[in-house]
Formats: C-alpha cells, sequence, structure tokens
C-alpha cells in the first residue's frame, strides 16, 4: 500500500490570521493547487483521494481531483487539531493570539493540555491519527492513496506510522515536533504488508513550487 500525502494548499490570510476550517484558498493556493496537480498527473499510480472536509484541504483536493481524474471521498477524522473558537479568524498580532499561543508554548509537554473545553490536545490529535492509520490497513491495503489533510495530522501520521503508537514517550514527542511540511508539501508512506512495517520514502517534497 503507497500512501500519499499532501498538506493543503496556502489559504487565504496565511501568517496574518488564525485560519479556521471554512478558511479558503488564497490566489497563490489555487496554483500552488494547480501545479501539485500537473506532476500527480504523472504519477499514473493513484486510485483514489481521501481529504479532509476543511475548506482549504477539499478545495486542494477538488483541483488535484479534476485534472488526475480520480474519485474523492472526505474523511472527517483527518482534519486538523481543533482549536477554540475564539481564536479562529483572530489577527495574529493581537494580544488574544499572543496570549494563546504563549500558553501553548508553556505547555507544550503536557499532551493533554487545552486552552479551553473547545480545544483537541495534541494527544487527542494522535489518537485520531492512530484510528485513521488503521483504517488505511483495513481497507485499502492493495490501494494507492493520496491523502490530503493539514501539517499537524500529517506529521502526526507521519509519527505514528514510523515509531508506532506510543506516544507518550519523547522519541514520538521529539519527532513529531521536528517534522515541517509546506503547503502541498508531498510525502510517501509504504506499508509493507508481510512485514506489518511502514516505510517513509520521502518527506514533505514540495520542488515543483520552484516555478511559482
Amino acid at each position: 500500500m503507497k500512501i500519499f500525502l499532501v498538506r493543503h494548499a496556502e489559504g487565504k490570510s496565511t501568517g496574518l490570521n488564525w485560519q479556521t476550517p471554512k478558511t479558503a484558498l488564497s490566489e497563490r493556493g489555487v496554483k500552488q493547487a494547480e501545479i501539485l496537480a500537473s506532476r500527480l498527473s504523472k504519477f499514473k499510480v493513484i486510485d483514489l483521494i481521501l481529504t479532509s472536509g476543511w475548506t482549504r484541504a477539499q478545495q486542494t483536493a477538488e483541483i488535484v481531483g479534476k485534472i488526475i481524474n480520480k474519485p474523492i471521498n472526505i474523511v472527517e477524522e483527518i482534519h486538523e487539531r481543533q482549536q477554540s473558537s475564539k481564536i479562529y479568524g483572530l489577527s495574529r498580532a493581537s494580544q488574544l493570539a499572543e496570549q494563546y499561543w504563549s500558553s501553548l508554548i508553556k505547555n507544550r509537554n503536557d499532551w493533554n493540555y487545552k486552552w479551553d473545553n473547545e480545544e483537541e490536545s495534541p494527544a487527542e490529535l494522535i489518537k485520531r491519527t492512530i484510528s485513521f492509520k488503521e483504517n488505511l490497513i483495513k481497507n485499502y491495503s492493495q490501494k494507492s492513496v493520496l491523502v490530503v489533510s493539514h501539517e499537524s495530522f500529517l506529521s502526526g501520521l507521519v509519527t505514528t506510522c514510523v515509531l508506532d503508537n506510543k506516544f507518550n514517550n519523547n522519541y514520538f514527542k521529539n519527532l513529531f515536533r521536528s517534522i515541517a511540511i509546506e503547503n502541498t508539501g508531498l510525502s510517501l508512506l509504504i506499508y509493507r504488508e508481510e512485514q506489518k512495517t511502514w516505510k517513509l520514502w520521502y518527506l514533505n517534497d514540495y520542488s515543483h513550487l520552484s516555478s511559482l
């Protein structure tokens, strides 16, 4: 089984405002997705696309799916880490946003930490990646799948596949934190059914954006 991982293309107001589940692609993001689609059209091995239902991921998947002519399924459990409604859409330069970020940094070693009750903790995010990994093995073992999701979820999925499900140890936490994925960055995980092992073939390849 081959699992191609893609982070969504650039959303509107990236770096200026906290993105929301409904943040759409920017003009640059649309171009990024089109360039990615052109690259993926040469692969000839992708059977279907699984995408987060959040707008920027779904729009990325739709652009790619139209060009490579593959079916798209929305999978609700592969969205970005759920954050507080008080944060979504907030200017990153605001006092509340700065307080929020400072609180996340201060509590970064507590994987059960939530800023408020609306939030999802890092541990809850990782549990979703474990569930999705098991879903892939159970339902797509003979397929080549393109997964369009978000940086935190994809980083967690890669870490879960490489280091298994023991997410409370420091090795897991350090690897998870060290992974960075650019918009439309492409990664490949391969699952060896006979050995029950995952191989990380490559990570965060965004060379297709060199001309943008």
